[in-house]
């Protein structure tokens, strides 16, 4: 009866879904819709608990020493908010400094393409290159016709401008939703650890939950000292630079710096696009400097990866530069820029498992690599 009953029941619902399928894709993107700022929050809250655990410790051993203790939830309560601050005060220091700079880059830029494109021109009839069709496609550029082809395209720039506005606010809404989640997951991760342990060990074998505990706790452990070495690397690494541009005299430093220590938060292609970044806007001002620019950027980019990053990021997890490049390529051609930055911490635990069962097998079987 029931090797017939439950093909039955597959089929009859297998057919509902398919004859129902808009209201069935409907309810999918609703609830996409709840699930993606519950993701945005644990993601976050990640991101988070690394400087408030870092700042609990510090306030516990500080506290510790007295013989009157505050209780650990009110120390739990004051590191997330100097946290909060600490976060709120770098995102300032961040937009005080970029975002005036490179308003004057801007400005700067179209003021001197101005100047550098008559001379590029030169430049190029001395070289005996010809840049006759250049001069004549822009002589030959009719004002009316490109009014009128502006004027009407203005009803698809508008269409273009709501729903451009509605994707922003419908990404404002779900980071604020987020953050929230964020704050909540938190200032309450003691009990949602709990109760996650306990419905592991409820649902799963005691070896399979054991296995997931040890697996959870070691990937926190990991991701906490790849953030905190990822950091530490991204800030030597703008000061390496802001030092270097304003020895070497080469504009824009403070935007350099700020630009590359950001940048730099994303394994291996953040200092890359910085450099990018700051050697356009040089070429603009002096191709000379451009040079410059760039050979500082390449020698820095060799010493972080040389000397810099396997100690600071890659010694922190044991990782070598060579499974940590697999990686960030790895992550990065699945899940874009957070899978560069998971896959990392991700994989020094999964070869960290791999080797400590790996000698387990050994010694069962009494074997003794050298």
């Amino acid at each position: 009866m029931k090797k017939v009953l439950i093909p039955t029941i597959v089929g009859v619902s297998l057919f509902a879904l398919l004859m129902n399928l808009g209201a069935v894709v409907g309810i999918v993107r609703s609830a996409a819709g709840l699930i993606v700022p519950m993701i945005v929050g644990i993601i976050l809250a990640m991101f988070l608990n690394v400087p408030t655990n870092s700042i609990e410790r510090r306030l516990t051993s500080i506290f510790s020493k007295r013989k009157k203790q505050p209780p650990q939830k009110a120390l739990h309560l004051a590191s997330f908010l100097v946290s909060v601050v600490l976060i709120l005060l770098v995102i300032a220091l961040v937009v005080t400094l970029v975002i005036p700079e490179l308003v004057n880059s801007i400005k700067e830029l179209f003021s001197l393409l101005g100047v550098r494109i008559p001379q590029w021109v030169e430049y190029l009839n001395t070289q005996n290159i010809d840049v006759n069709w250049l001069e004549e496609l822009l002589l030959n550029i009719d004002l009316r016709e490109f009014s009128q082809k502006v004027t009407d395209g203005i009803g698809s720039v508008l269409n273009s401008v709501f729903g451009a506005v509605s994707s922003i606010l419908s990404v404002i809404l779900t980071a604020c939703f987020g953050t929230v989640i964020a704050m909540y997951i938190v200032l309450d991760k003691n009990a949602i650890c709990k109760h996650i342990k306990q419905i592991t060990y409820a649902y799963l074998k005691p070896s399979w939950a054991d296995s997931l505990s040890n697996f959870a706790k070691g990937f926190s452990i990991s991701f906490s000292k790849f953030l905190t070495g990822q950091c530490t690397e991204a800030v030597l690494l703008g000061g390496l630079i802001f030092i270097s541009f304003s020895i070497f005299g080469i504009p824009y430093a403070a935007l350099a710096g700020v630009l590359t220590a950001f940048c730099a938060i994303i394994p291996y292609v953040g200092a890359f696009l910085s450099g990018v970044v700051s050697v356009f806007l040089t070429l603009v001002v002096d191709p000379t400097l451009a040079v410059r620019c760039l050979v500082i950027y390449l020698v820095i980019q060799f010493i972080e990866t040389q000397f810099i990053y396997p100690r600071v990021v890659g010694g922190s997890m044991g990782l070598s530069p060579l499974y940590t490049l697999v990686a960030a390529l790895i992550g990065g051609e699945l899940f874009g820029i957070l899978g560069m930055i998971f896959f990392i911490p991700l994989s020094a635990v999964v070869i960290e498992v791999i080797k400590a069962d790996t000698q387990n097998r050994l010694s069962v079987r009494n074997i003794s690599i050298e």
